[in-house]
Protein backbone atom coordinates (compact mmCIF):
# COMPACT_ATOMS: atom_id res chain seq x y z
CA UNK A 1 0.00 0.00 0.00
CA UNK A 2 1.37 3.39 -0.99
CA UNK A 3 0.72 6.19 1.48
CA UNK A 4 0.00 9.45 -0.34
CA UNK A 5 0.60 12.93 0.97
CA UNK A 6 -2.21 15.30 1.97
CA UNK A 7 -4.61 12.48 2.63
CA UNK A 8 -6.43 10.91 5.58
CA UNK A 9 -6.63 7.14 5.92
CA UNK A 10 -9.30 5.12 7.72
CA UNK A 11 -7.62 2.30 9.60
CA UNK A 12 -5.38 1.08 12.39
CA UNK A 13 -2.31 3.28 12.92
CA UNK A 14 -0.27 0.27 14.07
CA UNK A 15 -0.77 -1.34 10.65
CA UNK A 16 -0.86 1.72 8.39
CA UNK A 17 2.39 3.13 9.74
CA UNK A 18 4.23 0.05 8.42
CA UNK A 19 3.61 1.41 4.91
CA UNK A 20 5.53 4.63 5.51
CA UNK A 21 9.16 4.49 4.32
CA UNK A 22 12.07 4.96 6.70
CA UNK A 23 13.22 8.53 7.34
CA UNK A 24 10.47 10.16 5.26
CA UNK A 25 8.55 12.25 7.83
CA UNK A 26 9.69 15.63 9.17
CA UNK A 27 7.42 15.90 12.22
CA UNK A 28 4.90 13.79 14.12
CA UNK A 29 2.18 15.70 15.96
CA UNK A 30 -0.41 13.57 17.69
CA UNK A 31 -2.85 13.22 20.56
CA UNK A 32 -2.52 9.61 21.68
CA UNK A 33 -5.30 7.61 23.37
CA UNK A 34 -5.05 8.45 27.07
CA UNK A 35 -4.57 6.03 29.94
CA UNK A 36 -7.42 7.11 32.23
CA UNK A 37 -8.38 6.16 35.77
CA UNK A 38 -11.85 6.57 37.23
CA UNK A 39 -11.18 8.78 40.25
CA UNK A 40 -11.78 12.44 40.88
CA UNK A 41 -15.47 13.02 41.41
CA UNK A 42 -17.51 14.33 44.32
CA UNK A 43 -21.05 13.20 45.16
CA UNK A 44 -22.90 16.30 43.97
CA UNK A 45 -25.15 15.92 40.94
CA UNK A 46 -23.16 18.24 38.64
CA UNK A 47 -19.89 16.46 39.33
CA UNK A 48 -21.46 13.03 38.86
CA UNK A 49 -22.95 14.10 35.54
CA UNK A 50 -19.61 15.51 34.37
CA UNK A 51 -17.87 12.25 35.26
CA UNK A 52 -20.48 10.15 33.44
CA UNK A 53 -20.24 12.25 30.28
CA UNK A 54 -16.44 12.22 30.43
CA UNK A 55 -16.32 8.43 30.72
CA UNK A 56 -18.81 7.96 27.88
CA UNK A 57 -16.88 10.31 25.58
CA UNK A 58 -13.50 8.77 26.27
CA UNK A 59 -14.39 5.08 26.56
CA UNK A 60 -12.93 4.15 23.18
CA UNK A 61 -9.69 6.06 23.96
CA UNK A 62 -9.16 5.34 27.65
CA UNK A 63 -6.73 2.42 27.55
CA UNK A 64 -3.61 4.15 26.23
CA UNK A 65 -1.40 2.94 23.41
CA UNK A 66 0.90 0.05 22.67
CA UNK A 67 4.28 1.73 23.11
CA UNK A 68 5.79 -0.46 20.41
CA UNK A 69 4.50 2.12 17.91
CA UNK A 70 7.18 4.49 19.22
CA UNK A 71 9.77 2.36 17.41
CA UNK A 72 7.93 3.03 14.16
CA UNK A 73 7.74 6.73 14.99
CA UNK A 74 11.53 6.82 15.23
CA UNK A 75 11.95 4.69 12.10
CA UNK A 76 9.92 6.96 9.82
CA UNK A 77 11.17 10.31 11.13
CA UNK A 78 14.13 11.91 9.33
CA UNK A 79 15.25 12.98 12.79
CA UNK A 80 13.30 12.40 15.99
CA UNK A 81 10.98 15.40 16.26
CA UNK A 82 7.63 14.75 17.83
CA UNK A 83 4.83 16.28 19.88
CA UNK A 84 2.70 13.88 21.92
CA UNK A 85 -0.37 14.97 23.84
CA UNK A 86 -0.84 12.57 26.73
CA UNK A 87 -2.15 12.39 30.27
CA UNK A 88 -0.04 12.32 33.41
CA UNK A 89 -0.14 8.51 33.63
CA UNK A 90 1.82 8.30 30.39
CA UNK A 91 4.44 10.98 31.00
CA UNK A 92 7.00 8.74 32.71
CA UNK A 93 6.99 6.02 30.04
CA UNK A 94 7.26 8.51 27.19
CA UNK A 95 10.02 10.51 28.88
CA UNK A 96 11.97 7.34 29.62
CA UNK A 97 11.74 6.09 26.05
CA UNK A 98 12.86 9.29 24.32
CA UNK A 99 15.37 10.51 26.91
CA UNK A 100 17.15 7.16 26.66
CA UNK A 101 17.47 7.90 22.94
CA UNK A 102 19.28 11.12 23.81
CA UNK A 103 16.44 13.50 22.93
CA UNK A 104 15.87 16.94 24.36
CA UNK A 105 12.38 17.40 25.77
CA UNK A 106 9.91 20.01 26.92
CA UNK A 107 6.68 19.59 28.88
CA UNK A 108 4.19 22.00 27.35
CA UNK A 109 0.83 22.81 28.95
CA UNK A 110 -2.63 23.83 27.89
CA UNK A 111 -4.21 25.53 30.91
CA UNK A 112 -8.02 25.59 30.90
CA UNK A 113 -9.97 28.42 32.48
CA UNK A 114 -13.21 26.41 32.91
CA UNK A 115 -12.38 22.76 33.74
CA UNK A 116 -15.02 20.20 34.68
CA UNK A 117 -15.74 20.04 38.46
CA UNK A 118 -14.11 16.68 39.23
CA UNK A 119 -12.51 17.63 42.55
CA UNK A 120 -12.94 14.78 45.04
CA UNK A 121 -9.48 14.28 46.56
CA UNK A 122 -7.76 15.31 43.32
CA UNK A 123 -6.53 18.49 41.66
CA UNK A 124 -8.77 20.20 39.13
CA UNK A 125 -8.44 18.74 35.61
CA UNK A 126 -7.35 22.14 34.31
CA UNK A 127 -4.08 21.21 32.56
CA UNK A 128 -3.33 18.99 29.58
CA UNK A 129 0.22 17.95 28.80
CA UNK A 130 2.06 17.89 25.50
CA UNK A 131 5.54 16.36 25.45
CA UNK A 132 7.94 17.60 22.79
CA UNK A 133 11.01 15.51 21.90
CA UNK A 134 13.73 16.38 19.42
CA UNK A 135 17.13 15.04 18.54
CA UNK A 136 20.22 17.14 19.02
CA UNK A 137 20.60 19.42 16.02
CA UNK A 138 16.88 19.71 15.23
CA UNK A 139 16.09 23.43 14.99
CA UNK A 140 13.42 25.29 16.94
CA UNK A 141 11.85 27.95 14.74
CA UNK A 142 9.11 30.40 15.63
CA UNK A 143 9.16 33.71 17.45
CA UNK A 144 8.65 35.16 20.90
CA UNK A 145 4.88 35.03 20.35
CA UNK A 146 4.82 31.30 19.48
CA UNK A 147 7.33 29.83 21.94
CA UNK A 148 5.49 30.03 25.25
CA UNK A 149 5.47 26.70 27.08
CA UNK A 150 1.93 27.33 28.30
CA UNK A 151 -1.31 28.34 26.63
CA UNK A 152 -4.42 29.59 28.44
CA UNK A 153 -7.93 29.25 27.05
CA UNK A 154 -11.34 27.78 27.76
CA UNK A 155 -12.04 24.07 27.18
CA UNK A 156 -12.46 24.61 23.43
CA UNK A 157 -16.21 23.90 23.47
CA UNK A 158 -16.77 25.50 20.05
CA UNK A 159 -14.56 22.98 18.24
CA UNK A 160 -15.92 20.09 20.30
CA UNK A 161 -19.46 21.08 19.31
CA UNK A 162 -18.47 21.59 15.67
CA UNK A 163 -16.58 18.31 15.31
CA UNK A 164 -18.07 16.05 18.04
CA UNK A 165 -14.71 14.90 19.39
CA UNK A 166 -13.95 15.02 23.14
CA UNK A 167 -10.25 15.80 22.75
CA UNK A 168 -10.08 18.69 20.26
CA UNK A 169 -7.02 20.80 21.00
CA UNK A 170 -7.04 24.57 20.33
CA UNK A 171 -6.18 25.23 16.70
CA UNK A 172 -4.10 28.28 17.60
CA UNK A 173 -1.91 26.22 19.93
CA UNK A 174 -1.43 23.38 17.45
CA UNK A 175 -0.44 25.90 14.78
CA UNK A 176 2.10 27.50 17.13
CA UNK A 177 3.76 24.15 17.76
CA UNK A 178 3.88 23.32 14.06
CA UNK A 179 5.37 26.74 13.25
CA UNK A 180 8.02 26.19 15.92
CA UNK A 181 9.11 22.81 14.58
CA UNK A 182 8.67 22.69 10.80
CA UNK A 183 9.00 24.65 7.57
CA UNK A 184 6.59 25.10 4.67
CA UNK A 185 6.49 21.95 2.58
CA UNK A 186 7.53 19.65 5.44
CA UNK A 187 5.59 16.41 5.95
CA UNK A 188 3.63 16.05 9.19
CA UNK A 189 2.07 12.80 10.36
CA UNK A 190 -0.75 12.40 12.86
CA UNK A 191 -1.32 8.66 13.44
CA UNK A 192 -4.27 9.28 15.79
CA UNK A 193 -5.94 12.05 13.79
CA UNK A 194 -9.27 12.29 15.62
CA UNK A 195 -11.27 15.18 14.18
CA UNK A 196 -8.32 16.28 12.03
CA UNK A 197 -6.94 19.28 13.93
CA UNK A 198 -3.29 18.50 13.07
CA UNK A 199 -4.04 17.98 9.37
CA UNK A 200 -6.11 21.17 9.14
CA UNK A 201 -3.35 23.14 10.89
CA UNK A 202 -0.73 21.70 8.55
CA UNK A 203 -2.82 22.58 5.50
CA UNK A 204 -3.35 26.14 6.72
CA UNK A 205 0.38 26.59 7.28
CA UNK A 206 1.54 25.24 3.92
CA UNK A 207 2.81 21.92 5.27
CA UNK A 208 2.03 18.50 3.82
CA UNK A 209 0.22 15.99 5.99
CA UNK A 210 -0.77 12.36 6.48
CA UNK A 211 -3.45 11.32 8.97
CA UNK A 212 -4.66 7.96 10.28
CA UNK A 213 -7.93 7.48 12.16
CA UNK A 214 -9.50 4.16 13.14
CA UNK A 215 -12.94 5.52 14.12
CA UNK A 216 -15.12 5.86 11.01
CA UNK A 217 -17.23 8.66 12.48
CA UNK A 218 -14.21 10.81 13.36
CA UNK A 219 -12.55 9.95 10.03
CA UNK A 220 -15.54 11.33 8.11
CA UNK A 221 -15.66 14.42 10.34
CA UNK A 222 -11.93 15.02 9.75
CA UNK A 223 -12.32 14.65 5.97
CA UNK A 224 -15.24 17.08 5.96
CA UNK A 225 -13.29 19.46 8.17
CA UNK A 226 -10.45 19.58 5.68
CA UNK A 227 -13.06 20.69 3.15
CA UNK A 228 -14.35 23.43 5.45
CA UNK A 229 -17.43 21.55 6.69
CA UNK A 230 -18.55 20.82 10.24
CA UNK A 231 -20.08 17.56 11.49
CA UNK A 232 -23.52 18.63 10.18
CA UNK A 233 -22.14 19.13 6.67
CA UNK A 234 -22.45 22.90 7.05
CA UNK A 235 -19.77 25.34 5.93
CA UNK A 236 -17.67 26.34 8.92
CA UNK A 237 -16.88 30.04 8.68
CA UNK A 238 -13.81 29.53 10.91
CA UNK A 239 -12.24 27.21 8.29
CA UNK A 240 -12.91 29.27 5.19
CA UNK A 241 -9.22 30.18 5.15
CA UNK A 242 -8.26 26.62 4.11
Amino acid sequence: MNIELNKLYLGDAYELIKNIPDKSIDLIYTDIPYLIDDGGCSDNALSQRAKRLRCEELESMRHGIDYSILDDFCRILKHIYIYIWCNKNQIYDLLKYFVEKGCYFEILCWCKTNPTPLTNNVWLPDIEYCLMFREKGCPLYGTYSTKSKWFISSINKRDKDQYIHPCCKPMELVQRHIINSSKEGDIILDPFAGSGTTCVAAKRLGRQYIGFEINEKYYKIACDRLNGLNQKGEMNLFDLSL
